[in-house]
Order: structure tokens, then C-alpha cells, then sequence
């Protein structure tokens, strides 16, 4: 159990890491992966979905209608395996905050609801990437078999009144607005065009942006400058979802259901269970 336990808690994203560590840029670690990854999936005849991110999966069973959100938990089975065969671990059972957990999951499991068993491919980078991780080496790239057993949605209720005051908002206001899985709608109003850096996970981004509440539009952040790391631990979920959408210089406005914002707490500007409109401006993507 003691051995179980320790392996578990990789899967949380801001997890420690050991100081191992093998260097190369991001997106040439990711090209190498994926020709990896894809050639496995040929050799052994495996058809996969394959995700813009890298990722590729197959569904066996894609369970109930209720999938979760980023903010939920998911209780799961599931086993881990190195691209090469070797096992990590098999019947792994716990429950986690998906919004903590490795992009990958993050990325796969709101596809599929309640019930489901599905199977990842996974990409080193979206996984531990270039450190090694307990007794996963560095740029690892892996296998997941995951069972979806329950969706833990105590904020269901609150996300259901919000995406109602949200869609009604925009229906009155004849907005057409793009949705994603996390329940996020946005449109953007300038493209930073094909060319423009797209932002990582791993990345920094440089932002201005305006804050209002919804529906009333009142202003609760004026034009704010900032910079920030997507996946910081104090950045909004809001942004760790839409961010990657948006190339260098993209300008935009995202309706934020209040739990992708501050939820239950709000902060010193922002009231409890506020939902949000943010216009926002892409000023520069970090790569390190």
C-alpha cells in the first residue's frame, strides 16, 4: 500500500519532481514523441483519435452523459504504462480534482462521461515531461487505461444557473459565441493570425485585459497589465483553458462561468459566484 500510495500522488500537476533532468525545447520534444507515439500506433494496428495537442486516444466506452468539468473531481480506476510495455503500476484507484491533474487527463477525460474506459497516449510534455518523476523517467512518454467510474460535481447546481444567465446574456445581445468543453464561451475579435506564437501550458503570456461582471457589465477589474505563467498554481482555470486558444496578439472577449473565475470565494474586487467578462488583448507569449 505504502508503494501505491507514493505513486498516486504523481498525478497531481504541481507534484515534486527530482532534479534529474534532460533538456530540449518543448516543441522538438513533442514532434520527437509524437512520431514515437505514432509509429507504436502503427506497429501494433491501434486506430486513435488524435488531439492538436499531441495526444492520442481511443474510446472503448464512452460512458454516460455526464462527463466532467475542470473543476470537478473524477473517481477512477486505471494503470500506467511506459510506451514500451513496462508496466508502472495496474488497478489504481483513487479520486482527484481534474483541474490538478496532468494536461493530458485534463484534456481526455471531459470527452467522456460517467463509465467510460478509454486509453492515452500520452507525450512526455503532457505528461511529466523533462524531469523524472518517481519511477517514470524523464520524457517518458506513456499509456494510460482509465476507467471513469464517477463525475463529483458539487458545484453542478451553481454551473447550471450560471450557463443560464450566461447563454441568455448572450442571446439577448445577439452574440455568437464559440463553447468549449470547460463550459467557457469567447469570441475573438482580431485574430493574431496563423503565424503569431500560440502559447503552451509551460509558457508565459503578457495580458491587458477589463474585468466585468455578468450580466450587469459593471466593471470590477479596470485595464489591468500582467504577466503571468498559464500554469501557475494562482491562475484562474479560466485561463489555463482559453489561453492556449489564442496566438500573439489575439484580442478577445471570454464569458467565465463564476467556478472557472473565483468561484465560491470571489476576491477582493470580485463578489462570491460572480460570473465574468473579460475583454482581453494578448500582448506577448515566454518561451523559455
Amino acid at each position: 500500500m505504502k508503494g501505491f500510495l507514493s505513486v498516486a500522488t504523481i498525478f497531481i500537476l504541481f507534484a515534486q519532481c527530482s532534479d534529474e533532468k534532460v533538456s530540449l525545447a518543448y516543441r522538438d520534444q513533442l514532434a520527437k514523441d509524437v512520431l514515437l507515439i505514432d509509429e507504436y500506433l502503427a506497429a501494433n494496428n491501434i486506430t486513435a483519435e488524435a488531439d492538436t495537442s499531441g495526444l492520442r486516444y481511443s474510446i472503448a466506452t464512452k460512458g454516460s452523459d455526464f462527463k466532467p468539468q475542470q473543476v470537478d473531481s473524477i473517481q477512477v480506476n486505471y494503470s500506467l504504462f511506459l510506451l514500451n510495455g513496462d508496466s508502472i503500476f495496474t488497478n489504481g484507484q483513487n479520486t482527484f480534482l481534474l483541474n490538478k491533474l496532468i494536461r493530458a487527463w485534463r484534456i481526455a477525460l471531459p470527452l467522456v462521461g460517467e463509465g467510460a474506459k478509454v486509453r492515452l497516449f500520452v507525450p512526455s510534455g503532457l505528461a511529466y515531461g523533462n524531469y523524472r518523476t518517481g519511477p517514470i523517467p524523464a520524457n517518458s512518454n506513456l499509456i494510460f487505461d482509465i476507467e471513469q467510474k464517477k463525475v463529483i460535481r458539487e458545484y453542478a447546481t451553481q454551473l447550471t444557473r450560471d450557463l443560464v444567465t450566461i447563454d441568455a446574456f448572450l442571446l439577448a445581445k445577439n452574440i455568437n459565441a464559440r463553447k468549449d468543453a470547460a463550459n467557457l464561451r469567447y469570441i475573438i475579435t482580431t485574430d493574431g493570425g496563423s503565424t503569431a506564437l500560440a502559447p503552451l501550458l509551460t509558457d508565459s503570456v503578457v495580458l491587458t485585459y477589463t474585468a466585468k461582471s455578468l450580466p450587469t457589465e459593471a466593471v470590477v477589474e479596470p485595464e489591468v497589465s500582467k504577466g503571468l505563467k498559464i500554469n501557475a498554481r494562482s491562475t484562474l482555470p479560466a485561463w489555463k483553458i482559453v489561453l492556449p486558444l489564442f496566438r500573439e496578439g489575439t484580442k478577445a472577449i471570454v464569458y467565465v462561468p463564476s467556478g472557472l473565475g473565483y468561484g465560491a470565494y470571489g476576491n477582493s474586487s470580485v463578489a462570491p459566484y460572480t460570473n465574468l467578462i473579460y475583454e482581453v488583448e494578448v500582448k506577448k507569449v515566454i518561451r523559455k
